[in-house]
């Protein structure tokens, strides 16, 4: 799909239908070897397992460098996965983490020397992503209409997102929009997946089809990030998520679970984090956010103190490193 839209974009992006499915496929992994050999590729970025499990080897066997992409610290090498994603770690040339964290952690675990491991967080581009100084504008532009306090979402409708999580805090805080002691509020999550069936039954289930829109995916994105009040994340587990680059750089407050990744960017300390199964207190979360202009600022106040990571910083980075591997003898 994103290779379709870089194709659609006019971006000079090669599709490689090598692998129809994620089961291990070695003569898949020695047609795209020749496809490298024969495009001249000098440098396999991976960015996830199957990525790493297919791509690695291919370009081992092209007789290329290879950089794989670590997103989460891990808890152990156990089991399959386990297994290959130690030799995966082993056989690559260089290894990139999001987070110091993680780079620590990968260096202990498998006895990486330390040159071996750099870490570079993600990064968004501000010329897309940035403040706008009339929400309700760009609603208009977009067709929402009737107002509200709007809270939204962009994640995958996969289990590991926890959409479950939201449409439960807004059936909590239900029944006190309808007696008008909280204000209208609307939600809407961007993303499709195969959850999408469970979450249209929730929402039916517990009557809240005019408060809760699976809105499906949405290019460009940026305009409907800008367009919301709130910005929530109540994933189970993530890297380092661009959807939460994503409402920083547009300055909306941020509810997010409290898990490593959301705390590798928001802080420890960042007073919208919650627990992924407590769905009371993020229904108390969104009640406050949505009722005192203090806690959404100081929201906004935790996450102005962050570090933003820069999009040129990380090409610059990048860059640097592809060359250093290539002119390496």
């Amino acid at each position: 799909m994103l290779g379709e839209e870089s194709l659609a974009l006019g971006l000079n992006v090669h599709l490689a239908p090598f692998f129809p499915t994620k089961r291990i496929n070695p003569l898949g992994i020695l047609r795209l070897a020749c496809w490298f050999r024969d495009h001249g590729i000098k440098v396999v970025h991976a960015q996830t397992y199957h990525d790493q499990l297919f791509g690695v080897p291919a370009g081992k066997l092209a007789g290329i460098k290879t950089v794989a992409h670590q997103h989460k610290t891990l808890v152990g090498f156990d089991g399959r996965k386990g297994f290959f994603l130690k030799w995966i770690f082993r056989l690559v040339d260089h290894i990139i983490t999001l987070s110091e964290d993680t780079r620590r952690d990968l260096i202990k675990a498998l006895s990486l020397p330390e040159e071996k491991v750099t870490s570079l967080p993600n990064a968004v581009n501000p010329e897309d992503f940035h403040p706008v100084d009339h929400r309700g504008v760009v609603r208009a532009s977009l067709g929402i209409e009737g107002g509200g306090f709007m809270i939204g979402s962009v994640a995958s409708l996969h289990p590991t997102k926890n959409h479950q999580a939201t449409v439960a805090a807004m059936a909590l805080l239900s029944p006190k929009v309808s007696q008008k002691s909280l204000p209208k509020m609307r939600c809407m999550i961007f993303g499709e997946g195969t959850d999408r069936s469970m979450l249209e039954k929730l929402v039916s289930k517990n009557c809240l089809e005019d408060r809760m829109h699976l809105m499906g995916r949405k290019r460009p994105i940026a305009p409907w990030v800008q367009s919301l009040d709130l910005f929530v994340l109540p994933s189970h587990w993530e890297g380092q998520p661009m959807a939460i680059l994503q409402a920083l750089a547009c300055q909306v407050p941020i509810l997010a679970s409290r898990i490593e990744g959301n705390i590798a960017i928001l802080g420890g300390n960042h007073p919208g984090l919650f627990e992924p199964e407590d769905y009371s207190g993020y229904a108390s979360l969104i009640e406050m956010a949505a009722t005192d202009p203090l806690f959404r600022q100081s929201l906004l106040d935790a996450q102005n103190a962050r570090p933003v990571p820069s999009l040129a910083g990380l090409a610059y980075t990048l860059a640097a490193l592809y060359n250093r591997l290539v002119n390496v003898t």
